[in-house]
């Protein structure tokens, strides 16, 4: 029965997205654990394992497709300095494997990487057309995040072992617990964080809650420990943003409630985690680990500062398993990464990015500051922007950083779209008369770009 239930809730939801662009870009940043959950219950998706991500692909092209011909000037938002630099980081990873000393481990993590950053960072972005799809696209992702996670939960083929929740694939391989912890987590922001459409309040409020459980218990479940620990402080910080706080009581009442979710949490991790999986938790476990990663990150330091020619050129992509005594197969930590590995260029081109973006996440906030359903998708987009950062830098490298950079991307897209739109509003409403006062811009503006 969950077999049947799985593979028909991907058909749906594949379907859903070739019709919807808000639908597309859901099942996008679903897209890792429906792959594990179909894994888990349909053999053809453990035996041809791209075939999830290729269904996912088709259903994106085909709702891509259909963008194109609907938006009027699909590229505007898009082609941008901003989508410049994230391509030049990659594009000089990929230019970097003339030198990296690690070239046979780096050209199979960018072997791997290139079909996703295709699909996530250059195709996706083109799905966000305006405030009003980002409000769904939120919405839809509630949903298949929701009836995901329950699918995961029932699915007997997930077992719990060293801590971490996955499925065992053959060879002594399991599936990626991080990317369950990572869905947790955002339905978890996404579900505190979204606001409820007046016109189903009922049905939102429903679906928030269970997006808030489902998501805490999947990431406690996961071992992921910095999901859960990141996901409840960024829904802390981000609460204020969300929701306009009148009363600094009722602000202060709310970020007690989301402290009280720490003990909590640890109450519910000794209530159904098993040993193993709460030794992950254990303040000893966490030191060895952090000072294993930090002896690793001094040696790609050194590698660094002692080859001046690798402050301009790096030392090539992943070199970090080359210049330290390490069976890491990267540091996890991806600023370090692009620092050292693709030089201080790249690392201030970064830097350069992220500013952008956050200007342009603000140009948003302020626009609908007054707006409240359109202030809370903002602030829940940015949300999953930050809680990807801290992810990346958590346990990332480049090309496994889509979903850090396709809603950094998505944030500059909507922010020059709203632009177009708000300065269409009012060169239209300038026209119709000069004695008019001049028009205040409210959600009567949206519509297509002319």
């Amino acid at each position: 029965m969950i077999e049947f239930g799985t593979v028909a809730f991907f058909a749906l939801a594949c379907l859903l997205a070739a019709r919807s662009t808000a639908w597309a870009l859901a099942l996008v940043f679903a897209m890792y654990s429906i792959e594990q959950a179909l894994q888990s219950s349909a053999g053809i998706f453990l035996r041809i394992p791209p075939l999830a991500n290729v269904c996912v692909a088709l259903a994106v092209g085909t709702s891509l497709v259909g963008a194109m011909v609907r938006q009027q000037r699909p590229l505007k938002g898009y082609t941008t300095p901003q989508l410049a630099a994230v391509a030049t980081l990659f594009i000089w990873a990929a230019l970097s494997l003339f030198w990296t000393p690690s070239q046979e481990s780096a050209l199979g993590l960018t072997r791997w990487g290139l079909p996703y950053v295709v699909l996530m960072v250059f195709a996706a972005p083109l799905l966000a057309d305006e405030m009003a799809s980002l409000g769904q696209f939120l919405r839809g992702f509630l949903l298949i995040g929701v009836v995901t996670t329950a699918l995961i939960m029932l699915n007997p083929g997930f077992t719990v072992k060293a801590g971490r929740l996955g499925i065992d694939i053959g060879g002594g391989f399991r599936t990626n617990p991080l990317a369950i912890g990572e869905m947790g987590g955002m339905l978890m922001m996404t579900g505190l964080l979204a606001m409820r459409p007046s016109n189903s309040v009922v049905v939102s409020t429903v679906l928030r809650t269970a997006a808030c459980l489902l998501g805490g218990y999947l990431a406690l479940r996961s071992g992921s420990r910095g999901q859960l620990v990141f996901a409840l402080a960024v829904t802390i910080c981000f609460t204020p943003v969300a929701r306009r706080i009148n009363h600094v009581a009722r602000f202060f009442g709310i970020v007690a409630v989301a402290v009280a979710l720490v003990p909590l949490a640890m109450w519910a991790a000794q209530t159904f985690l098993g040993t193993q999986e709460l030794r992950r938790w254990d303040l000893s476990v966490l030191a060895e680990g952090a000072d294993v990663r930090n002896a690793n990150i001094v040696e790609l330091f050194r590698a660094f500062v002692t080859d001046p020619r690798a402050w301009f050129l790096g030392l090539g992509y992943n070199a970090f398993t080359s210049v330290t005594p390490t069976v890491e197969p990267y540091s996890h930590i991806f600023f370090v990464d692009v620092l050292t590995e693709l030089g201080i260029p790249m690392f201030v081109l970064l830097l350069w990015w992220l500013m952008k973006v956050f200007v342009d996440g603000l140009w948003l906030f302020r626009r609908y500051a007054e707006q409240a359903e359109q202030r809370a998708s903002i602030a829940c987009l940015f949300a999953i922007f930050v809680f990807q950062m801290l992810i990346v830098n958590k346990q990332g490298y480049l090309w496994s950083a889509t979903l850090f950079f396709l809603p950094g991307i998505m944030i500059t897209r909507l922010r020059i779209r709203e632009e177009i739109l708000d300065a269409e509003f009012l060169e239209s409403a300038t026209d119709v008369g000069d004695e008019a006062e001049e028009p205040e811009l409210d959600d009567a503006h949206q519509g297509t770009i002319r």
